[in-house]
This record gives C-alpha cells, structure tokens and sequence, in this order.
C-alpha cells in the first residue's frame, strides 16, 4: 500500500473511531430516567462538539491536503504528452514514453466530459483524471515499469463508451 493511500486509511479509521464513541456517548447520555438537561450545560456541551469536529476536520484536512496530484508543476524533463478525447476514443500519440521519467499529460475533451483512467494490464488503476471540454487539464505521473498500459473512459459519454479505450507504450 502507498504512503498516500496509508494516510487515508488511518485517516479514516480515526474519523470512524471517533465518530463511534460520539454515537455511543448521545446513546448513553440520552437514555430514558435521565433527568432533564439544562440548556445552560447543553450550549455548552454543543460548543465543545462544534469544537471537536472542526478540529477533527482541520487535522483530516492537513494530513491530505499534500496528497493532491493537481497543482503541480512537471520537471523541466518531463515528457509532455498531448491526448485529446472525444466520442468515443483516446486520441493517444504514436511516440512511446520512457520508464522512470516525468510524463505531464495534457488532456483535452472535444465533445463531453471523459474520465482518463489509466490501468495496468493485469487492471490495476494507476490513476483517474477528469477531463472538460474547453479546458485543458495537466496531470503528472511517473510510470516505474515499461510495458503496455490501457487507457479507458470512466465517465459515461454516451453509447459507445464502452469502445472509448486505447494504450499507452512505456519503454524502458
């Protein structure tokens, strides 16, 4: 499991955590045969809760926020990579890219929304981009291995999305 995916996943389970012991302590402090509260502790109890989940979110959000693949800037050696989308294909350039190297792709849609995704051939995700017509939008990856990648649409685009796939050759 990647770093960024570790991050996630305890992230998670945090907020899962804690979002269990704030069910059972309402469970617990509502109980019937309770006394009435009074709104004076209430208020309080309400602004020690808001308290809780807005710094729980903040942590949430400082401990993702790097992870973001958007917003970066590729390498001076990058190998640009321009491929454009439209019903229903990948317009992919012949030219292979090199293994180990910065790839800053430049997608661009000619008709609706796509989604780039690119798999591994045995169909593991590497990534997923969306891409809008009338913009253009940068992603950087580097691919680690050479091989035959797929590229696929997982936005639907209409009829033929199901035929909207192609490959991308990595060399070593």
């Amino acid at each position: 499991m990647g770093e960024t995916a570790t991050v996630l996943s305890i992230s998670f389970t945090t907020v899962c955590v804690l979002g269990i012991a704030f069910v059972v302590y309402i469970a617990r402090s509502t109980r019937s045969g309770a006394t009435s509260p009074d709104p004076i502790s209430l208020a309080e109890r309400e602004k020690t809760w808001f308290g809780a989940v807005v710094v729980l979110l903040v942590a949430l959000l400082v401990t993702t926020i790097f992870f973001t693949p958007y917003g970066q800037t590729a390498s001076a050696n990058a190998q640009v990579v321009k491929i454009e989308g439209l019903q229903f294909a990948w317009l992919v350039p012949s030219k292979p890219v090199v293994a180990g190297r910065q790839v800053e792709f430049e997608l661009t849609s000619a008709d609706v929304n796509h989604s780039f995704a690119v798999y591994t051939m045995s169909g593991e995700l590497l990534f997923e981009v969306q891409v809008v017509p009338g913009t253009t939008t940068k992603y950087d990856y580097t691919f680690k291995h050479a091989g035959t990648y797929r590229i696929v649409c997982l936005e639907y685009c209409g009829v033929g999305h199901a035929l909207m796939q192609n490959q991308l050759t990595v060399t070593a």
